[in-house]
């Protein structure tokens, strides 16, 4: 039985990671693996034996498939409730639906219900580590920190800038908008493992007065990070060209106000000019790749090689609820799906990079979390591989480790989940009590 407490302990069965060594595609895959977690919530050591001065840990054995927890680098929180909600555009889907929701959040009591059951679902769904947008009210970060107490989750979050583009209820005026700002990052000092990013929503939702205090406290402040939308359809192009007309494209609104750097995350990155990837790759900053929120919402087709060839860094994130799923694997199988009808394949090792490394650079925290490395967290996942859906007889076919990750993409129904364990700082948060065998 693992505890719920941070004792030290011993976990074997088939585990797999990247490695964090530079390379994409570099990995360790044990049929017989042991992973050694101690008291501080660490991983101390990975291999195919104990070290001997390990050996007097409790030993948890396990028939399930060891992963490292899953970083979902772009996802709102407060738009659980309008999943799959009907929407014939971007635009037109934020105005109907996301925009009266979020509304609510305003209210502490409803944020703090949407807050504990957005967190709960996360975990069950494997992702140990997430960059979620909030709203313009203080009171849902408030909300999203406190549900997180007794989960542990790592979060990477903040208040989000709106003064325009909006109804009136979502504006948030400068003045006040500093004053949360400054309470909110100060709050999340105090918190383990809950980061704060500057939020500017997109262009078309900032004044050019937002973006500049956004693009200042970036800069001031090297502990933070910035995330964003960009470059997701083209009617959304449209209306920030005519909006910033100076600008020489998407991405030049954002660097003239300071917001380009290798802290920045932007969610989407489409439909993207050659000169755009350039200074992309100049600034180091990470694209977020949202493939299930892409065709549902028929945004386009990211185009992966556009980013690769560039050595752009790649993150995945679920975009609910413009995505249809918290699931991982539904996102790296749609992300697989959009490359092929592009005439491009990814490579399952590369899809689980950008869902886990990927992402911990995203966020700046590869050197924590993203692979099951000593001295990394240990934040991981149990997967059933001998469901009726992914079963034995498909894992034990796939000849190679890059076939049997391939299959776990395919094979992972929504309707069904098959993460039956999270934990997350070597503490057990969640389990399927009757598949989990913990």
């Amino acid at each position: 039985m693992v505890s719920e407490q941070n004792e030290p302990f011993v976990i074997r069965g088939k585990l797999f990671t990247l490695l964090d060594d530079g390379e994409k595609n570099e990995y360790l895959y044990d049929d017989d693996g042991v992973m050694v977690v101690g008291s501080e919530g660490r991983i101390l050591s990975i291999g195919s034996q104990v070290p001997d001065e390990y050996s007097h840990y409790q030993v948890v054995n396990t028939q399930h498939l060891i992963i490292p927890g899953f970083v979902d680098a772009h996802v709102h929180y407060p738009q659980l409730p309008v999943i799959a909600s009907y929407g014939a555009s971007l635009l037109d889907w934020l105005d109907k639906y996301t925009f009266p929701e979020e509304i609510r959040y305003g209210d502490r009591s409803y944020a703090d219900g949407r807050a504990a059951r957005f967190l709960a679902l996360i975990l069950e769904k494997g992702v140990t580590s997430a960059a979620v947008f909030s709203t313009i009210h203080d009171v849902a970060l408030e909300a999203l920190q406190v549900s997180n107490r007794d989960i542990g989750l790592n979060l990477v979050s903040g208040i989000t800038g709106m003064d325009q583009g909006a109804p009136d209820q979502l504006l948030v005026d400068l003045a006040t908008f500093k004053a949360i700002n400054q309470r909110a990052i100060e709050s999340c000092r105090e918190i383990e493992r809950f980061g704060y990013a500057v939020t500017p929503r997109f262009a078309l939702s900032c004044s050019e007065k937002m973006l500049d205090y956004c693009g200042q406290l970036l800069e001031a402040d090297q502990s933070l990070l910035m995330q964003t939308h960009i470059n997701e359809t083209e009617d959304e192009i449209l209306a920030t060209s005519a909006l910033f007309p100076n600008a020489t494209d998407y991405l030049d609104v954002y660097a003239s106000f300071g917001l380009l750097s290798d802290r920045s995350l932007f969610a989407h990155g489409i439909h993207n000019t050659e000169i755009e990837y350039e200074k992309w790759a100049a600034a180091g900053a990470s694209v977020i790749h949202c493939p299930t929120s892409n065709t549902f919402l028929g945004s386009g087709l990211f185009d992966a090689n556009g980013y690769t060839s560039k050595e752009i860094n790649v993150a995945l994130g679920s975009d609910v609820g413009g995505g249809f799923s918290l699931n991982p694997f539904v996102t790296m199988a749609e992300a697989y799906k959009v490359a092929k009808l592009r005439g491009q394949v990814l490579d399952p090792l590369l899809l689980m990079y950008w869902h886990t490394l990927g992402g911990a650079r995203a966020i700046h925290q590869e050197e924590t979390v993203g692979s099951l490395e000593p001295g990394k967290y240990a934040d991981f996942c149990l997967v059933d591989i001998t469901s009726d859906y992914v079963g034995s007889e498909i894992w034990e076919r796939a000849a190679t480790v890059r076939d049997k990750l391939f299959s776990l993409m395919f094979a992972m129904p929504d309707s069904k989940n098959r993460v039956v364990a999270t934990f997350t700082a070597g503490i057990l948060r969640w389990h399927d009590e009757i598949q989990s065998g913990l």
